[in-house]
């Protein structure tokens, strides 16, 4: 036992201040991230839990340090860990980010010009300036500790020998998980690490900076195929049937348990333009339409690309639907707020990277937004105020929705805080859990405000509307859960409100008028099982192009149509799970 205990207390013993420093170089910066970007989601207790887990591995990284005699590689060590650190809290302060897979892709893809312009607009910043402060602070701690601190000794008590040791062995466990990143050999398969595994290891220096380089890494090379599968788009043949112009639009929703709208028979009035278009004749409610995947970087990109998931196709060996309508002659836009190039998130840096490569911006948008808003409302607005070509228009919206957390999704104000505690009538909820619900709710509501306010612009229009969500999403339906989850095998009931999602398509009366035949092909679909990796083929058919990568067997207007096996999160048969 002695001997166990000079091993693991005699590095911090003898060299206290050096493992002091390097745990705060390699922590400070996730723990700042955490406190200020998510500070208003994360109670202190749960920032209490992440610090505990962010420094397991920097404490094992400093625990070994302390173990460094060589003055010249500790010296080493310290001025990569002092880098590192600067360019985290410089970016923290400035831009509410650490280094991240969108980071280093600017890096890589910025000139000379924009690098010059970058540094004059913030060398001299007061984020900037305060990053230099405490980064002059951090230094001079480390050579006062060098020259001075050295030879000074602790001892620290036997009981904190156990504490010390699970400290340590946390920090094993998150180094043996990143190791294990790079086995990994696509998104899909990076991403089900992140989620089910990466949370609470990658917020510390040297794990972040390890899994964003990797994830560029595989990124680059699944868009890369992507990117040449779109370029194939221009060496076929596309044309298109309608005379007059048209308009197409395609609104992506966000995290929408359809069993949470009243266009679908929830007993909360959360959807009243829906209904109310529903009536009219105008809108069509499809009944039985799932997402393949419950995580929005797959369920969107297959969404868009022409690849069918029953036919063992993958999305980036196909190409997006937004090329193909351009192509075709159509005035193509993306509006997209979830549009973010300082994110950390997983899912914003996969889909940004593809669908705002230089590549695809140059040879298939005509506008794009900059940046996300804070509402989904201001995103629209600004769209449709933006001049479009006298031609045929193809519009694709991708809305923040009821994303978590959902008080977030609307502006809080008497219009929009609908319901409260006292519209949930459920015995079996608390009073926090039922608010969390009333504010889902409220976002529901709200995102067909949203919808609505689309609807009316096309109105008089020669236009068809399709509406759907990437994903669905848990609201304490049957458990104490909200969200996604992402255990290996699927339920019954985490298939029917994570996967099930809300479809509608929307037709103006000039259209309805045109297209009888279309308008019947809609009616009849409406109750076919449909799967949202076959949208592109629904929106070509329905817009008259002519295209070899359309198939009208996965055209759920066509009476070829052929649903094929459901697959979800790549293994899964839907169908399957739920007649059990």
């Amino acid at each position: 036992m002695n001997r166990l205990q000079h091993f693991i207390l005699d590095p911090i013993n003898n060299r206290p201040f050096v493992f002091l420093l390097f745990l705060i170089l390699f922590t400070i910066p996730g723990w700042t991230y955490c406190s200020i970007v998510l500070g208003d989601y994360c109670p202190p207790l749960r920032l209490i839990g992440w610090l505990i887990f962010m420094t397991a591995m920097p404490a094992l990284i400093a625990w070994l340090c302390c173990m460094i005699t060589s003055n010249i590689t500790r010296l080493i060590i310290y001025c990569i860990a002092i880098i590192l650190f600067t360019i985290n809290i410089f970016l923290i302060l400035n831009f509410d980010t650490m280094i991240s897979p969108c980071i280093l892709l600017l890096i890589y893809e910025t000139n000379s010009n924009e690098t010059s312009e970058f540094f004059s607009t913030y060398a001299l910043s007061a984020a900037s300036i305060i990053t230099y402060i405490i980064t002059l602070l951090i230094v001079l701690l480390i050579l006062i500790s060098e020259k001075y601190l050295n030879i000074i000794k602790i001892k620290i008590p036997r009981l904190t020998l156990i504490p010390l040791m699970i400290w340590l062995v946390t920090g094993i466990y998150q180094l043996v998980m990143v190791i294990q990143m790079f086995t990994l050999k696509t998104q899909l398969e990076l991403q089900s690490w992140y989620d089910g595994k990466a949370f609470y290891c990658i917020e510390n220096t040297p794990a972040n900076l390890l899994y964003s380089l990797y994830h560029l890494h595989i990124s680059s090379q699944e868009n890369d195929i992507a990117i040449e599968a779109s370029e194939k788009v221009f060496q076929s043949v596309i044309s298109k049937n309608e005379k007059d112009t048209l308009d197409v639009v395609l609104i992506i929703g966000e995290s929408y348990n359809k069993y949470h709208a009243s266009v679908y028979g929830y007993n909360l009035n959360t959807t009243p333009v829906l209904c109310e278009q529903q009536q009219r004749g105008n809108l069509f409610v499809f009944t039985d339409a799932i997402s393949p995947y419950n995580m929005t970087t797959l369920a969107v990109k297959n969404m868009l690309s022409t690849n069918s998931i029953s036919l063992n196709q993958s999305w980036n060996e196909y190409p997006l639907v937004m090329t193909i309508f351009r192509h075709a002659g159509f005035d193509v836009a993306m509006w997209d707020n979830q549009k973010s190039e300082n994110s950390v998130l997983f899912h914003d840096f996969s889909n940004n990277s593809l669908f705002y490569n230089k590549k695809i911006i140059a040879s298939t948008y005509h506008h794009l937004n900059k940046g996300p808003f804070d509402y989904d409302q201001q995103l629209v607005e600004t769209a449709l105020s933006v001049k479009r070509n006298s031609g045929s228009t193809f519009t694709v919206f991708h809305l923040m929705g009821q994303h978590t957390a959902p008080l977030w999704r609307y502006p809080e104000n008497d219009k929009n805080a609908i319901f409260t505690v006292d519209s949930i009538q459920r015995n079996d909820l608390d009073k926090e859990q039922k608010k969390y619900i009333a504010e889902y709710d409220n976002a529901t509501r709200y995102n067909d405000f949203v919808i609505g306010n689309i609807i009316q612009y096309y109105s008089q229009r020669n236009a068809v509307i399709l509406y759907l969500s990437d994903h669905g999403d848990e609201v304490y339906d049957y458990r104490n859960v909200v969200g996604r989850t992402h255990e290996p095998v699927k339920q019954k009931h985490a298939l029917k409100y994570q996967y099930e999602i809300p479809m509608v398509l929307w037709c103006s009366d000039k259209f309805m008028d045109l297209h009888p035949n279309i308008i019947e092909s809609i009616r009849k679909a409406i109750l076919k099982p449909f799967s949202s990796d076959n949208v592109p083929q629904l929106l070509i058919g329905l817009s008259g192009i002519h295209s070899s990568f359309y198939e009208p067997k996965k055209d759920i207007l066509s009476n070829q149509y052929e649903c094929g096996i459901r697959i979800v999160n790549n293994s899964t048969d839907y169908d399957a799970v739920m007649k059990e």
